[in-house]
């Protein structure tokens, strides 16, 4: 089933508008139709984002897991053109009417995480995954053992969430001293996660020490880079390598970092926070990194 192609004539049909396409369209559960005065396409996504599943038994519609994935496919596809808030909200109440169901409820997690957080998804949307991850996460009608992977998730992306606070993480530097991420205060923090064993992670760092506008910044104060290995803080490997970064930068080591904050990037993990300690950037590559830093210094 073409989901956009679905979506469209969702939306059309409440305008008046019902294309041929839209036509041929049959579908497992009944659709909302949204009222014709609702007319902008945000809006018009808005309420099907709230009304999407009322006119079906979601205790019945499961019996049919082929049915309902596509349905649950074509839901998550419209939830990412609806407002952040609304579409969070109404995953929300979904996830909660299938508390009692927890085999539903992990299906349709699973079909969230492929669409919004794994490997298949096109673009990761962690604030609309993070609600379904929670939901199985503290439903204890469901064994640690099946929602262990969402556990790990949501506290991944509690603690690493675009436009929140971010978790002050532990790490012990290069001189041996135990700090927290609480430490490390300027106007913009760029962190790196390195794996000692990561070649792209050492060419990273040998770009931002090579960059003329970073290496400014650090010297006003107004950029701190602050690299931790995901290492032991004694790993000689990582020893060697942190010796080997400037003396401006923090360095130092957490063997259990990659468990706390979002980590899906391959090479380093790259993020920036402002001096409220508010993530403003993840997953970023050290191009993104270096245009971001010439673009502070125009300031």
């Amino acid at each position: 089933m073409n989901i956009k192609k679905l979506l469209m004539g969702l939306l059309l049909a409440g305008a008046g508008v019902i294309s041929s396409a839209a036509q041929e369209v049959t579908t497992y559960i009944q659709r909302p139709i949204v009222p014709d005065s609702i007319t902008s396409f945000t809006n018009r996504c808005n309420y099907l984002a709230d009304h999407f599943f009322d006119f079906c038994d979601l205790k019945k519609v499961f019996s049919s897991r082929a049915k309902m994935g596509e349905e649950i496919k074509t839901y998550t596809d419209l939830l990412r053109w609806a407002d952040t808030e609304r579409g969070v909200a109404a995953v929300e109440r979904l996830m909660d009417k299938l508390r009692n169901q927890p085999a539903d409820q992990i299906f349709v997690a699973s079909i969230a995480e492929d669409a919004f957080y794994g490997d298949t998804a096109e673009v990761w949307y962690d604030h609309l995954y993070l609600p379904f991850a929670q939901a199985v996460a503290s439903n204890k009608k469901i064994k640690s053992a099946e929602k262990a992977r969402f556990v790990r998730q949501a506290h991944i992306l509690q603690n690493s969430l675009l436009g929140e606070r971010v978790t002050p993480l532990e790490y012990v530097s290069r001189n041996g001293e135990k700090r927290t991420l609480d430490d490390d205060s300027a106007p913009a923090v760029l962190v790196m996660i390195a794996d000692p064993a990561c070649s792209d992670c050492r060419m990273a760092k040998l770009r931002l020490d090579a960059d003329v506008s970073m290496r400014e910044l650090v010297e006003e104060g107004r950029v701190k880079i602050v690299v931790i290995g995901i290492a032991s803080p004694d790993d000689p490997e990582w020893v060697k390598q942190a010796a080997e970064m400037p003396e401006k930068w923090m360095v130092g080591a957490n063997p259990d970092i990659d468990t706390q904050w979002d980590m899906r990037v391959s090479g380093p993990a790259l993020f920036i926070y402002d001096r409220n300690h508010t993530l403003r950037w993840k997953n970023l590559s050290v191009n993104q990194v270096l245009d971001i830093a010439r673009q502070l210094k125009k300031r």
